[in-house]
């Protein structure tokens, strides 16, 4: 805006996500005469899922590619893991792309479904959700994918 030289930076700052921030490797421009600070397309995102993932770790939350394995291995849609899981629409869009945090207590139930494909099985009947026949197999998978440590 200035007419200044824009630097490219890479800095160790905080990055707020809602209410809560972490310190990543922010990429983005800064104006050389005004100091005003710029993101190219996409460095924001980056960011953004950078702190996401360091919250979720430091938290003991599942990260969003966990939970989009789990839900594979069962052989569900977004909405029908939604319909199962008993959570508003775009909720599972949210977690996967990592722009919401699962709350303690729905990332228990998610590692309880995952460990236990009798859950899954039961919520299925529960909610009227679909399993495909080869979802066991899949259970079996995302068990193993997301029962361990997110770290």
């Amino acid at each position: 805006m200035c007419g200044g030289r824009l630097e490219s930076l890479a800095e160790r700052r905080e990055v707020k996500v809602g209410n809560r921030s972490a310190r990543v490797m922010d990429q983005f421009s800064r104006c050389a005469a005004c100091a005003e600070e710029f993101y190219a397309p996409g460095q924001m995102d980056a960011a953004l899922r950078l702190a996401s993932d360091v919250i979720r770790r430091d938290e003991g939350l599942l990260l969003p590619e966990q939970i989009r394995q789990l839900r594979e291995g069962l052989g569900l849609s977004q909405r029908a893991f939604e319909r199962l899981l008993g959570v508003g629409p775009k909720t599972v869009v949210r977690w996967e792309k990592g722009s919401v945090f699962q709350n303690r207590a729905t990332d228990s139930l998610l590692r309880v479904v995952a460990g236990f494909p009798q859950v899954a099985a039961f919520l299925a009947e529960l909610h009227g959700v679909e399993m495909p026949q080869e979802s066991a197999r899949g259970m079996a998978r995302a068990a193993r994918g997301a029962s361990g440590d997110p770290s």
